[in-house]
């Protein structure tokens, strides 16, 4: 590296610049709707070859580039074809994770046996799910399947989770389910029995009990124990980094064993002489920070909290460690260069903001005058600093985290190592390990008594989202607060952080606007007017842990700046049309319900306007309509007309077309009960003549929705048809400078290379 005559490194020099290049360049690729092809990579790597100034940034900024398609390419390239959906394959292989039992289902890695001469291959890892299994799988287990094997796929939505993404940078080329199962020989890693042993340890000396859950989570990474409503308590009191292992566990078994180490060596004079007690503790927790990591699986995230403590340990075992940013520049680095895909990843960013946090609290100028000065100046500043990111990634966050985390945070540190040596000790010698682990439980029962009280505060999670300007603008607001004392400009960071309070501007377009989200095999519907939000019906939510509501309507509404629902109405009781309305009353104010359990009825004519666009239900009338024919109709009338028709089928079609002849012409057309055969009758389509037709169905769904006899009769009536699970999340508006109708498919237009292309 060049130099400048003071001994500073040159402009553009160094892991600061470098990893800022580094990165830009990944995130590039990661915009993108489709991995760059040779021409383009050979534009971009083109000015690194050349002479100038700006070489060595550009040359950084083409190898994230680069590196980032070698990665994406080579996983995608595992991935199963869409043509071979749905097939089945006997595969054997071996278990590859802690199963996670969610109800009646299973659910684990499966990693195959190199296939035989002339077999067919199948991906290296694949995601298995079985449902009412006879027997327990257990992890490093052989077993011979019957896997019906799936292309990943998941719902597509603004502001929700992306699973496919998800997938693609854990590895997983498919997605199963078990058809037939056999035991056979074999064992794999001894590594994954170890864990099995421990966490199967842990269930005999303390049961099945919560507490169980939470020591098989902070010692071994096994959370699967852990119940949905646990994880809302963890959320709402900002503890969840406390309990899935990640920088902060790793983080504190290293200082412990550093601590110990250190004291051990230093009770020995002749071995100081070789090595000095401080440099043997750096090895110490060098070393049993590894092993932890192992222990709880060597999972993502602790590769990079372990990666990045080896190179903090480094640079402090050179005495390096006097520029903390370039230490953690090296370590961005050497974190995102074997995987440049885990800049998607919420917990890269969170975690090296809270070390950032660390560093700048323990090794600036800003220095506290004691340890509890610091603890509570630690916690407001990565409360703040994390913030911005938090909005980003989670759609809110906890007000309450702060004050809970100023006694969780010893609390844990204390119990991390406690309990990984309780664990251990129970293996040697069962009498002392039992009642230390005994011991443990004890204090998480009663830590989880005491979140539970915290979580009773007014509003503990405050959902809020943000444009991508404002936190910018926070972050930058939260260097002015923790500036160095004496800075002109420290108490403008507190303006900085007032655009985070207010919700972003995406006003409806031409009136009102129509977006049917993607909840795979179900029905949510959002319509914003200008000053109102309606959500009808919240997708479904199934006990293996998915739920439209968190997952997908609320995340969506929250990006969207909808902090508030003017009215939920749940069209019928089905689990695919109401499964979500807990989570979304959870996480959104709602002002008004109609049809939901325990609102307002709903019943035809009902009638109100809001910002100029009418709605009216047209059905039910009276009481006798069973099942799906009590669906709750509406009508929505502006700048364009919307039917909303549920799950109705044949005779609710027929009654509606009887007493409203002329009534029912709409633009747009949600297709009854998902495109089935059971509805959309000929005259029900010839009623509403729509000139745009929506089915909410699942892509490739069991029940074959929409059936080609349904789709073949509104395409004969000249209307355009889209399908939610296909496109994802489809919205419609009138363009008020045009007049015409403008529909957009969320995958077509918003997806990234590793989304599967809009198609049946």
């Amino acid at each position: 590296m060049q130099n400048t005559l003071d001994g500073r490194p040159s402009a553009g020099r160094g892991p600061i610049p470098a990893a800022l290049a580094f990165t830009a360049g990944a995130l590039l690729v990661h915009l993108l709707p489709a991995l760059p092809g040779a021409g383009a990579l050979a534009v971009l790597t083109a000015p690194a070859l050349l002479p100038w100034r700006g070489r060595a940034l550009c040359s950084a900024c083409a190898l994230g580039a680069l590196l980032t398609v070698l990665r994406a390419g080579a996983l995608l390239e595992q991935r199963w074809p869409p043509a071979r959906h749905g097939s089945d394959h006997v595969v054997q292989g071996t278990v590859a994770s802690l199963p996670e039992r969610e109800g009646a289902a299973q659910r684990f890695l499966f990693e195959p046996a190199s296939p035989a001469p002339g077999s067919e291959p199948v991906p290296a890892r694949i995601r298995v799910a079985w449902y009412r299994g006879a027997e327990t799988v257990r992890a490093a287990e052989c077993w011979r399947f019957t896997l019906r094997l799936r292309t990943p796929h998941g719902s597509l939505n603004p502001g929700g989770f992306d699973y496919e993404g998800w997938l693609l940078r854990q590895g997983i080329g498919a997605t199963a389910t078990v058809r037939d199962a056999q035991r056979c020989d074999g064992q794999g890693s001894a590594l994954l029995r170890l864990r099995r042993r421990l966490a199967d340890t842990i269930v005999a000396a303390l049961g099945e009990r919560p507490a169980a859950s939470l020591l098989a989570a902070l010692t071994v990474g096994d959370d699967s124990g852990i119940a949905a409503a646990e994880w809302d308590l963890f959320r709402r009191t900002g503890t969840t980094h406390l309990v899935a292992i990640s920088g902060f566990n790793v983080a504190i078994v290293a200082g412990v064993a550093f601590f110990l180490c250190r004291w051990a060596w230093a009770l020995w004079p002749a071995l100081c002489l070789r090595l000095p007690a401080p440099r043997a503790g750096l090895l110490g927790a060098a070393l049993l920070a590894g092993g932890y990591a192992l222990l709880a699986g060597f999972e993502p995230p602790v590769q990079r909290a372990v990666l990045m403590l080896w190179l903090v340990l480094a640079a402090v075992w050179l005495h390096r460690a006097s520029r903390p940013s370039r230490v953690l520049a090296l370590a961005w680095l050497a974190v995102l260069a074997p995987d440049p895909l885990a800049l998607a990843s919420p917990g890269l960013w969170l975690s090296f903001g809270a070390v950032a946090a660390i560093f700048y609290v323990s090794l600036s100028r800003l220095r506290p005058p004691g340890p509890w000065h610091a603890l509570v100046l630690l916690q407001l500043l990565i409360a703040l600093a994390l913030t911005p990111l938090t909005l980003f990634f989670f759609q809110g966050g906890s007000w309450i985290g702060p004050l809970v985390n100023l006694a969780a945070v010893p609390f844990f540190a204390v119990l991390t190592p406690w309990a990984l040596g309780a664990l251990l000790l129970q293996l040697a010698v069962p009498a002392l390990g039992e009642p230390l682990l005994l011991a443990a439980a004890w204090l998480l029962d009663g830590f989880r008594l005491a979140l539970e009280w915290a979580a009773q505060a007014p509003a503990p999670w405050l959902p809020a989202s943000a444009p991508p300007a404002a936190l910018a603008l926070a972050l930058a607001g939260v260097a002015l607060l923790f500036a160095p004392r004496g800075l002109p400009l420290r108490p403008l960071g507190i303006l900085c952080l007032a655009p985070l309070l207010l919700a972003p501007g995406t006003a409806p377009r031409g009136g009102f606007e129509l977006t049917a989200l993607d909840v795979g095999q179900g029905l949510a519907v959002v319509v914003r007017t200008a000053h109102h939000a309606l959500l009808y019906d919240a997708g479904p939510a199934f006990d293996d842990g998915f739920d439209a509501g968190a997952a997908v309507v609320a995340p969506f509404l929250l990006r969207a700046g909808v902090r508030e629902l003017d009215l939920l109405l749940v069209s019928h009781a089905d689990n695919d049309h109401a499964g979500g309305v807990a989570a979304v009353r959870r996480l959104l104010r709602v002002r008004r319900e109609l049809g939901a359990p325990g609102g307002e009825p709903c019943r035809a004519g009902s009638a109100w306007e809001w910002d100029g666009v009418r709605f009216e239900v047209l059905h039910p009338s009276g009481t006798d309509w069973p099942g799906n024919e009590a669906s709750c109709v509406l009508r929505i009338d502006g700048a364009f007309s919307v039917l909303l028709p549920g799950d109705i089928e044949a005779r609710a079609e027929q009654h509606l077309v009887g007493t409203r002849p002329g009534g029912l012409k709409a633009d747009v057309l949600l297709a009854p009960h998902h495109g089935s055969r059971s509805s959309s009758t000929p005259e029900f389509v010839a009623a509403v003549q729509p000139r745009v037709v929506i089915h909410s169905a699942g892509w490739r769904n069991h029940f074959r929705h929409p059936r080609p006899q349904v789709t073949a009769r509104y395409a004969a009536s000249g209307a355009t048809q889209y399908v939610t699970g296909a496109g994802g999340a489809i919205t419609v508006w009138r363009d008020p400078a045009s007049g015409q109708l403008e529909v957009r498919e969320f995958r077509r237009e918003a997806a990234r290379f590793w989304n599967a292309p809009p198609g049946p």
